[in-house]
């Protein structure tokens, strides 16, 4: 028939012999013994035996040491359950290679030799994909790990050197063939700094900051400016031959420039602050971080005293009356009770008021103008002056947050002034929109003050925190006023929304 015989009780029909002449799988029967009696001529085309150099064999010699006692046992299992079994293992090649096989036993009911048919098929394919597969996945978690653990270290980095230096140690711990170098370049004398790398000055124009150029063998990319000298990255680019290796690689670098022009920001901030200092002034963005920190930490205090103190209070009070309705006291007891109770209402409303002052509430949801309405509404019902209250073009503003609680703010304090210091009788808040600027002017007719008295650092009547805030949010405050003629204030803002 072509392949190994066995003995035979009958005539063996064509069919049969065209099925085993050409099937792609290998079929073996094998007696209790271990020992080969048939196997198809497919036997060459997998492992490269002819069939005559397996018949009569040991039909686990050919097996892989680690995988051969586990085969040989599923064998006698197979023999003493009379249950089919499906299994995978390695095999050696003729050629010497490793080849993985996957065979399904079905053992021949009530044969004296106790004999197993073994339908064997080639999986090497498979199991190579498998591994791949597996392979790609470690690789991938590898290099998630490395990235989180470089953007960890990056939070430390305060120096130029110590980023770039990081970044050359990681691109040798994931990229060790990527031959990787940090060339720098000075503009002003358009020179490279040290051994520049082989054709990278035909590339100069042609870098972006954080864009790869590849240039044949090497890939450059431009990490940033810094001082008037270019920080330029070079590495081997046949070191990146996996999509994913490619991806790590760009966001490294996305990682690193971010990084880089941050600490360019940084160095800026600390030389303004530094010549501010010496000149005792207060740059606009050290206002503006100051003022965002105070409504932040106003925010926060105002949702503690809401959530805690004041249901505290609000309990407490509902307590004490449902004590006071449930229970019968003493006349004297009785008064000491609505005493407490009334006590606890007006540190109720003291709470509110404080919770309100500190966070307007519904200021981002209303906006400015009912914002405003309501706060001088709330104002009206405990002071002696008048307000009056208009606006111009000024309805439907669309204003950042920044700007909308800045002004809030602005507004309050010309309130506060005028309960503290003015003895008013009309207030007067005229609120314009004009060209891309909002405009507030302020008049009372108090008993004012000498404005040219006035500095840049004068602390009196809470004017001083008006003029930062304006100069926080870039706009110009101006104060008019007199002795017994009042103050007029007006203020301009530019809006960005």
């Amino acid at each position: 028939m072509g392949g190994g015989s066995l003995e035979k009780t009958g005539n063996v029909n064509w069919e049969f012999e065209t099925i085993m002449k050409h099937t792609l799988d290998i079929l073996v029967i094998v007696d209790q013994n271990q020992l080969v009696k048939y196997v198809t001529p497919s036997l060459a085309a997998i492992l490269g035996y002819e069939t005559e150099d397996f018949m009569g064999k040991n039909a686990f010699d050919l097996l892989h040491p680690e995988d051969r006692d586990r085969m040989i046992a599923s064998h006698n299992k197979v023999i003493l359950t009379k249950e089919p079994m499906v299994n995978e293992y390695r095999v050696f090649h003729k050629n010497g290679g490793t080849v993985y096989l996957e065979s399904r036993v079905m053992p021949v009911q009530n044969h004296p030799d106790n004999l197993v048919v073994v339908s064997i098929r080639d999986i090497t394919a498979r199991k190579n994909m498998e591994h791949e597969l597996e392979n790609r996945k470690t690789r991938y978690q590898v290099l998630q790990n490395k990235l989180k653990r470089y953007s960890q270290d990056l939070s430390s980095v305060m120096k130029v050197l110590d980023l770039n230096n990081r970044l050359i140690i990681e691109l040798k711990s994931v990229l060790p063939n990527s031959d990787p170098k940090m060339t720098v370049y000075h503009w002003e004398f358009k020179r490279f700094e040290g051994d520049a790398v082989l054709g990278l000055s035909s590339f100069l124009s042609k870098l972006t900051v954080g864009k790869l150029q590849y240039d044949n063998e090497q890939i450059h990319i431009l990490i940033g400016d810094y001082k008037e000298k270019a920080y330029i990255l070079t590495i081997k680019a046949s070191s990146i031959s996996e999509s994913m290796d490619a991806i790590w690689f760009e966001t490294l670098v996305y990682y690193t420039v971010m990084v880089f022009e941050s600490l360019n920001v940084i160095e800026n901030l600390m030389n303004q602050l530094e010549k501010a200092l010496q000149k005792n002034e207060r740059p606009q963005w050290i206002l503006r971080l100051l003022f965002n920190l105070s409504e932040k930490q106003r925010m926060e205090l105002s949702s503690d005293l809401h959530d805690t103190v004041l249901q505290n209070q609000i309990a407490l009070y509902r307590n004490l009356e449902a004590i006071l309705k449930e229970h019968h006291f003493s006349n004297e007891m009785d008064d000491q009770l609505k005493g407490i109770i009334q006590g606890l209402m007006n540190t109720i409303d003291q709470i509110k008021m404080t919770c309100n002052e500190l966070r307007p509430p519904l200021l981002k949801e209303v906006g400015l103008i009912r914002s405003l309405e309501n706060l001088f509404d709330y104002t009206q019902l405990s002071s002696a002056f008048k307000i009056t209250f208009t606006t111009e073009h000024a309805h439907n503003l669309e204003l950042s947050e920044e700007e909308t609680i800045g002004m809030y703010r602005i507004v309050q304090e010309l309130l506060n002034n005028a309960v503290k210091h003015s003895e008013a009788a009309q207030l007067y808040f005229h609120l314009y929109r004009q060209a891309e600027k909002l405009h507030l002017h302020y008049s009372d007719d108090g008993k004012g003050f000498a404005t040219e008295k006035l500095t840049p650092s004068f602390k009196s009547m809470g004017l001083s925190g008006m003029r930062e805030r304006v100069q926080s949010l870039n706009g110009t405050i101006e104060f008019f006023s007199q002795p017994d003629n009042g103050l007029s204030v007006r203020v301009e803002i530019p809006i960005h929304a």
